[in-house]
């Protein structure tokens, strides 16, 4: 009597089981967001949750994929290495994602990038270029605008030769991505014919350039390299016009609105910065309007990164008919996934690194940006549109 009512009971917990199982398998597709909403690096992430939520409302507005619909799911990493493994762990065992994207930080991406790695679940990086956050067996991980440190140094040696500069001065911040751009400058740049460099290192938090940029007065800079200092960027940019310096500045893939915000009207003509998308193309300018209809602010790197890696997901769900974590990367890593406007289509080496990305540099400048903006007085206008850089190798 007591082994029949064992064996009913195992079936009817058997039974639970199995129909939390599938009750879960006919719920929402679950996307997550892991970046900052706080610390150094929050109007980035704001962005990029923005542009995945436009995704997924367009997604839905279709019928979802494979008869779901797609839920966002965010967690902030609190620009912290922990708080970010946290909340990815989080995210997968009890909020079921299937993948989830939006990482700004290299120092949280290479902790989270471990951790998707480990739970077999897609991780999708907007910014964090350190290089060495892939490696060769990655699998799980991806870059979707930022590419490695060496291929953003490529673009700017490809300008270096463009416009002829010969004085080069770099502030980089002393955190991974720093270290990063520190390493690839020294690689790429140093060793280009006639060029004079200078670097400086300065923290993360820091407020004040100014002994930083007189250091390079000396040198009298034609170009002056931020891309290593993301935070500092508007600073830098400001202090550098303030101080009398001619250079043109280069920035980190800065949010583009908040640039003008911080800065104002003298970074006109001297600010360029990197892009992954392509304010000249119609789709981009259709996608601009409508984004900036729901959000007010203007459709950047970050938030069509975003936007990008919810679709690519989606486009992978229903090609490959499966929801399954695994079967989504596998689709990912051996196709391909363009998106109109976009800087370029989005294809990857077996570790995760994107095959042909193009930055495109910009400036800014005075004009009517129409509806992709509407009330602002100025536009981005492309300066430099980079050959093909070539995917970093991982050394292990």
């Amino acid at each position: 009597m007591i082994k029949k009512r064992i064996a009913l009971l195992s079936f009817i917990v058997l039974g639970a089981v199995a129909a939390s199982g599938a009750a879960q398998a006919q719920g929402n597709i679950k996307f997550g967001f892991v970046a900052s909403l706080s610390g150094p690096f929050t109007i980035w992430g704001v962005q990029v949750r923005d542009g995945m939520k436009m995704a997924v409302d367009e997604l839905n507005a279709k019928g979802g994929a494979l008869g779901r619909k797609f839920e966002l799911v965010e967690r902030d990493d609190k620009n912290s290495p922990s708080e970010g493994v946290t909340a990815f762990r989080y995210l997968v065992e009890r909020e079921g994602i299937v993948a989830a994207g939006g990482m700004i930080s290299s120092g949280v991406g290479l902790a989270v990038s471990r951790e998707a790695e480990s739970l077999q679940v897609p991780h999708f990086l907007t910014m964090s270029g350190a290089h060495d956050i892939l490696k060769k067996n990655s699998r799980y991980t991806f870059r979707t605008c930022l590419p490695a440190a060496p291929e953003n140094m490529e673009s700017i040696a490809a300008l270096i030769k463009d416009k002829k500069y010969t004085r080069i001065g770099v502030i980089v911040a002393d955190y991974a991505w720093g270290h990063s751009l520190r390493e690839a400058v020294e690689s790429l740049i140093k060793p280009l014919p006639g060029v004079k460099l200078q670097m400086e290192v300065a923290p993360v938090p820091e407020k004040d350039f100014t002994p930083y940029l007189r250091k390079l007065q000396g040198l009298d800079p034609e170009l002056i390299i931020s891309t290593g200092h993301p935070p500092g960027a508007p600073t830098i940019t400001r202090q550098a016009i303030e101080l009398g310096m001619k250079a043109q500045i280069i920035g980190p893939w800065y949010p583009t609105d908040f640039m003008v915000q911080r800065v104002g009207d003298s970074m006109f003509g001297r600010f360029v910065d990197y892009a992954c998308v392509d304010f000249e193309n119609p789709a981009y300018k259709q996608l601009a309007e409508k984004f900036f209809g729901t959000y007010k602010r203007l459709f950047d790197n970050n938030s069509f990164s975003g936007y990008v890696m919810v679709k690519m997901v989606a486009d992978a769900i229903q090609k490959t008919k499966s929801a399954d974590p695994k079967v989504i990367a596998d689709a990912i890593r051996k196709g391909s996934f363009d998106q109109p406007g976009y800087g370029w289509p989005l294809a990857y080496t077996e570790w995760g690194e994107m095959k042909g990305a193009k930055p495109l540099l910009y400036t800014y400048e005075k004009g009517s940006p129409g509806q992709v903006n509407p009330g602002a007085d100025w536009r981005p206008k492309v300066i430099f549109r980079s050959p093909s850089v070539q995917p970093y190798v991982p050394k292990d």
